[in-house]
């Protein structure tokens, strides 16, 4: 699978995911008994396997009246393993959705998205062996009891009208796996959990780093990411684009002071860096940056411009260009993986 596609199609899943409501009722799934429709419906957060290394939702209807909404859609259709004659429209038929990533290393992502899917037409379209915008038709599978979509180790499975699953191939097995063996239930942090009952908040951002080591490339590059234990992000979609505001935590209030530090010094170096912006004729798109250590916690605001991210976008779409059609990936070639 093809990184800077998945990365590129899990950006337009995030940003399209739309509005939430009230909290949601927490479905616990006992073993030997199966999740009814309603049940899946009702809390589609617990089905995503716990022990992530991010978790990430956003209100798409917000998102999609942003200066850079347009082009994000744009974007999305383009990237979907959907068939045109599908007629899946992701403004359209997304309303919420969450995506856990679960490891550093590597890609494995899933989501679990609510909306309108229209399963006869969808189960059509793949079976007439349309070519996807991935390049590649959809190839059907059947895992876990259910019907799994896959292009190039991208895919969906639709769990009921109005709930699927998607990611990589691994990581919507991970979830399969939880409902066949009666495992569903929320496991996330409580706050976490108190973060996504925010109200008013479009985007919310948990990263649990304790049990997953980032790699030393990373740390070389955002030295903020050194003794990193947690991160606690609440976003918006107003001017002058997006904006979010989170705390870091670390083990000891000296590491929040360098982390603090590294972030005071990434806003003073952003300036430095706007000649290779300006090679690919796009203006610096950060507008505000800081910093400030509080104990253990470093608190941080940034301010990124809508129209910067609109013209970062365009670049993006020409750099993905048009997919070549390498032709079908097995869709039980990717083991099982359980959390």
């Amino acid at each position: 699978m093809n990184a800077r596609r998945l990365g590129c199609w899990l950006l337009c899943a995030l940003v399209l995911a739309a509005c939430g409501g009230k909290k949601d009722e927490v479905v616990v799934q006992t073993a030997g008994t199966e999740l009814g429709e309603s049940d899946i419906d009702r809390d589609p957060l617990a089905l995503l396997p716990g022990g992530f290394v991010g978790l990430v939702y956003v209100d798409a209807k917000k998102s999609v009246a942003s200066p850079f909404g347009k082009k994000l859609v744009s974007l999305a259709q383009a990237q979907l393993p959907v068939p045109a004659s599908a007629g899946f429209e992701p403004s359209r038929d997304i309303d919420r959705a969450w995506v856990g990533f679960y490891s550093m290393q590597g890609v494995d992502v899933a989501a679990v998205v609510s909306g309108r899917f229209d399963r006869a037409k969808i189960e059509k379209a793949a079976a007439a062996q349309e070519t996807t915008p991935l390049g590649g038709p959809v190839v059907v599978s059947t895992y876990a009891g259910r019907k799994l979509y896959t292009v190039q180790n991208l895919g969906f499975c639709l769990l009921t009208q109005h709930t699927a699953l998607l990611g990589n191939e691994t990581g919507i097995r991970r979830a399969l796996d939880r409902m066949k063996e009666g495992r569903v239930k929320r496991q996330i942090p409580s706050w976490l959990d108190s973060m996504l009952a925010t109200p008013n908040a479009p985007m919310v951002i948990g990263v649990d780093l304790r049990a997953n080591p980032v790699p030393d490339a990373a740390r070389q590059q955002l030295p903020f990411l050194n003794g990193l234990e947690t991160a606690r992000v609440l976003g918006n979609f107003e001017p002058p684009g997006l904006n979010f505001a989170g705390t870091l935590s670390y083990p000891d209030e000296q590491a929040a002071q360098k982390g603090a530090a590294s972030v005071t010094q990434i806003a003073q170096n952003l300036d430095s860096y706007g000649w290779i912006l300006a090679l690919l004729q796009i203006e610096q798109p950060v507008r505000k940056l800081q910093a400030r250590a509080e104990g253990k916690d470093t608190k941080f605001v940034l301010g990124v411009d809508g129209e910067g991210i609109s013209r970062l976008l365009d670049r993006l779409q020409q750099f993905l260009g048009t997919p070549q059609n390498r032709g079908p990936v097995d869709a039980t070639t990717s083991p099982a993986v359980k959390p």
